[in-house]
């Protein structure tokens, strides 16, 4: 039985599609905890592979020899709704910005894309509220799924794209190199569902006339995958999150 790790987020679902038939048939033990905590089971090697973030992956690298599994990912290209930046309507100076989850991947990505495009650096304080309660006594919330009619959003996928002109690795199956079972990369591409991506057009309030925004969710590893992570550790590493560029190991490659 393998024992596999993800994070606690629903944005994993199609990664996950077959997870109740694979646990009837005996074959994979889920554990749904934060993003930080999965990279550690990996790393106490009490699980056979983990849902790793761009983070994760460059952080255990330092201490461990992990291999990327090129099988079922996330990778979040233009308007996606996955990422939010939710700005006060009445915002003039910054105070305060909060979030529910200030140590994912995705929210630190939101911080320093407001640092390189728009001059802003607050500082993140975690509140366990919901986005409603957040938005009424901060300047800034940066969330998972802010998007709403009626709040002034940035999405950071989309943010992320116009600047850097690649799309944002959100997460990929990661495991120590001493694991050498295609078994492995079997039972991940049986536990994903088989849809490749999942496109996203903005909703229009009724009576506007301007082009919707659009997007895509794709859910398996490719070169372009490839590309945008490297593309990424450069990004991390140029503002100092990770402190040296990983290289990008391959189960059955590298």
């Amino acid at each position: 039985m393998l024992k596999l790790a993800v994070p606690n987020n629903p944005i994993y679902d199609e990664l996950l599609f077959n997870q109740e038939s694979l646990k009837a048939k005996g074959e994979i033990t889920l554990y749904r905890l934060s993003e930080n905590e999965c990279a550690s089971l990996l790393m106490a090697n009490k699980v056979d592979a983990a849902l790793l973030t761009p983070f994760g992956y460059a952080k255990g690298l330092l201490d461990a020899d992990y291999r990327i599994i090129p099988g079922p990912a996330l990778l979040s290209e233009s308007y996606t709704k996955a990422g939010t930046i939710i700005l006060s309507k009445e915002l003039k100076n910054i105070k305060n910005c909060s979030s529910d989850f200030p140590d994912d991947f995705i929210i630190s990505i939101g911080k320093l894309l407001l640092g390189e495009k728009y001059n802003m650096f607050p500082e993140i304080e975690k509140k366990n509220q919901t986005i409603e309660e957040m938005i009424k006594t901060s300047d800034i919330v940066i969330t998972w799924n802010g998007e709403d009619e009626g709040r002034i959003t940035l999405d950071i996928s989309e943010e992320w794209s116009d600047m850097n002109e690649f799309p944002l690795p959100l997460a990929f199956w990661v495991c120590k190199s001493e694991i050498e079972d295609e078994n492995l990369l079997n039972t991940l591409t049986s536990l994903a569902s088989t849809k490749k991506e999942n496109r996203i057009n903005e909703e229009l309030p009724e009576g506007k006339d301007f082009e919707p925004r659009e997007g895509k969710l794709s859910f398996s590893w490719n070169d372009d995958f490839e590309r945008a992570l490297e593309f990424t550790f450069h990004f991390l590493y140029y503002h100092q999150l990770i402190s040296e560029i990983p290289a990008v190991k391959l189960f059955g490659r590298d």
